[in-house]
């Protein structure tokens, strides 16, 4: 029972168990690829294999080749978050990834993976990127704290846009299906409402979508800057 406008975005349980852990447990079964292609039948196996394979191609359109063996993580990594964000918007359901708890989580370990690649395959090089080229001397100290603190924001960034945008979203359908309730007793203004929350809907699949494309995008971005 929701008491407050907040109140969605606490952790529920069923038999104990935490709703967060369950939804992360389905997302990775689907993420992870367990169950093989051919334990779907037909139609149902080729609308799957299309799926991940057009993924794929809209993920790493742009990618370098040396960044190949990341694919599976990063495609991993997208179905994640894409399956959280979805089972999200069911009634009744928990977003683990309106949390920054969970955002940062993902965000961290990932950026450090790919800075500490970066380093380790071209420390000079990525040395260089601190000062860009043609900076007048005296800026040169500058522009290293700048570009320093740059690259700090990028994990901030990166968590904070996911979980704000998802946050930000199911605040507008909470309080959209409360007005709906609350005026039943007009109907035009009532049905006006629905309608708009129908929409709003849309939008929110929608938003659950990009956002995990950006998310995997930010991060195949970062692994090409650094490799």
């Amino acid at each position: 029972m929701i008491n407050s406008l907040f109140g969605q975005f606490s952790p529920d349980t069923i038999l104990f168990i935490p709703l967060q852990l369950v939804s992360c447990m389905i997302a990775i079964v689907w993420a992870l690829y367990i169950f093989p292609t051919n334990f779907f039948s037909g139609r149902i196996s080729y609308i799957w294999t299309t799926v991940r394979l057009e993924a794929m191609k809209l993920l790493f359109q742009s990618g370098k080749k040396a960044s190949a063996p990341w694919i599976t993580t990063l495609t991993a990594v997208f179905f994640i978050i894409l399956s959280v964000n979805l089972m999200g918007l069911f009634p009744y359901a928990f977003t683990v990834t309106s949390h920054a708890s969970f955002t940062y989580s993902l965000a961290i370990p990932l950026w450090l993976s790919v800075n500490f690649l970066g380093f380790f395959m071209a420390f000079n090089s990525r040395l260089s990127h601190l000062v860009p080229q043609g900076t007048p001397s005296f800026l040169i100290p500058a522009m290293v704290w700048i570009e320093t603190l740059s690259l700090i924001a990028q994990p901030i960034a990166l968590g904070l846009r996911l979980a704000a945008n998802l946050t930000a979203g199911h605040l507008l359908v909470f309080l959209l299906s409360t007005a709906t309730w609350i005026l039943a007793s007009s109907p035009i203004v009532s049905a006006l409402t629905l309608i708009i929350l129908g929409l709003l809907f849309i939008l929110e699949v929608g938003v659950a979508c990009i956002q995990a494309y950006v998310f995997t995008s930010l991060v195949n971005f970062y692994l090409d800057q650094n490799i």
